[in-house]
Order: structure tokens, then C-alpha cells, then sequence
């Protein structure tokens, strides 16, 4: 039984609940298909910089994504602290992993 004293109120909320889970069912495989490629992204680009600095041309050959890709991730890295510009290399910046 509820709080309020109705077993069937509850009833019917998990039925509600039931009915929006699988209805959100595709959303929410298509999210977590994107998170996992994401992460994915992430863990090549931290990969590519432990052997030290490198530019975004160099990351974008060494792993095969695009330097626009590569430069995006590289901000988000950046802005959480994960990722430092260390130095310029002709008109790019090196990106380097932040010491900890």
C-alpha cells in the first residue's frame, strides 16, 4: 500500500514508469552508444599524448580521427584540466598531459 493508503495508485505508477521506460528504450541506447564512443575518443587522445607533447595534426594521424575532432575533444580535456597547451610548434600549440 502507498502513503496515501492506495495500493493501486502505486500500481498504476510503476505501470506508468514501466510504459515510459520502454517507450525512452531507443533514446537511451542511442545515449549510451555515444557516451561509450566519447570515452573512447578520450582514452585514444590521453593514449597518443603520454610519450609527450604533440600538435593536433600529429594527434588527428597518429589515431585516424579529424583534427576537428581531435581539437574538440582536446578543449573539453583542457577545460576539465586533464590536457595543458605546453609549448607552440611553428603555428600550432602542443598539447601535453596536465601533471597531476
Amino acid at each position: 500500500m502507498s502513503r496515501n493508503g492506495s495500493a493501486g495508485s502505486e500500481s498504476s505508477q510503476a505501470q506508468d514508469l514501466k510504459s515510459l521506460r520502454e517507450a525512452r528504450k531507443e533514446i537511451v541506447g542511442r545515449v549510451r552508444a555515444r557516451v561509450k564512443e566519447q570515452n573512447r575518443i578520450q582514452r585514444e587522445l590521453l593514449q597518443a599524448l603520454k610519450n609527450g607533447p604533440k600538435t593536433v595534426p600529429e594527434i588527428a594521424g597518429e589515431t585516424g580521427l579529424s583534427p576537428q575532432t581531435v581539437f574538440w575533444f582536446l578543449m573539453g580535456l583542457k577545460k576539465y584540466g586533464r590536457v595543458i597547451e605546453s609549448e607552440q610548434w611553428d603555428s600550432y600549440p602542443a598539447y601535453a598531459l596536465k601533471e597531476e
